[in-house]
């Protein structure tokens, strides 16, 4: 019965505001005795308890083509927030390469409490790499083997760079690198983050959310830029 009232009540009003507006006109205390007017409320909280969700979406180009695509994802409830990315590029560098990626993160009251690297060349694994915070310390495991990290506090990485502007930042953490990497201001408003090899990628912002990210790599150089 409590069921029916709820779906009637949603399917009528359809949003928490129209809804809470009519019991009120109505006088919800005249309508529903006390425990009807309690397990309501508790059969109705999770519709009122709403997570906030943003999306991303790039496209991914090289020499001025589009080789790509790239989406992000962002929930938070709570005190706890979940980052998503997923990509897939195809191109050619000498022979054809399609590579796909999903990455993601946990932060929990601002503390990155898990995240997992997963990664594929033509079909085979080339990352398969997962942090967790257990025991008031970060474990790393990869290729079956397991590593504790001297690290006691991530609070931002570089998928939270897609979300966030690095303006009061010195250095972000790389799960893949296992490490703390410098972030250079450019002057052209970027934010540079260089990694081994001679690789590097430069992050730009408007309204504090990315919009370009221009990569740097030995073998090849490409962006990618908001899809609006």
């Amino acid at each position: 019965m409590l069921l029916f009232i709820c779906y009637t009540l949603l399917k009528k009003f359809g949003t928490k505001t129209t809804l809470f507006k009519y019991l009120k006109n109505q006088n919800f205390a005249k309508i529903f005795d006390y425990k009807l007017r309690i397990s309501l409320c508790i059969i109705l909280f999770p519709f009122f308890t709403e997570a906030q969700n943003s999306k991303l979406n790039y496209k991914i180009l090289r020499n001025g083509n589009n080789i790509g695509w790239l989406k992000l994802e962002k929930s938070t409830e709570g005190n706890t927030s979940n980052l998503l990315l997923t990509s897939e590029v195809k191109t050619k560098i000498i022979f054809p390469i399609k590579i796909s990626a999903k990455e993601t993160s946990t932060f929990e009251n601002g503390k990155l409490i898990h995240s997992l690297q997963l990664r594929k060349t033509n079909g085979t694994t080339k990352l398969n790499k997962e942090t967790k915070y257990i025991n008031e310390a970060y474990e790393v495991s990869e290729g079956g083997e397991k590593q504790r990290l001297s690290i006691e506090n991530i609070e931002t990485n570089l998928l939270s760079l897609f979300f966030k502007e690095p303006s009061n930042l010195k250095s972000v953490y790389s799960d893949k690198l296992q490490r703390f990497i410098k972030i250079a201001k450019t002057d052209d408003g970027g934010y540079k983050i260089s990694f081994e090899k001679g690789s590097s990628n430069c992050y730009y912002y408007k309204d504090g959310i990315c919009v370009k990210v221009k990569i740097e790599h030995s073998f090849y150089t490409a962006e990618i830029v908001m899809n609006y």
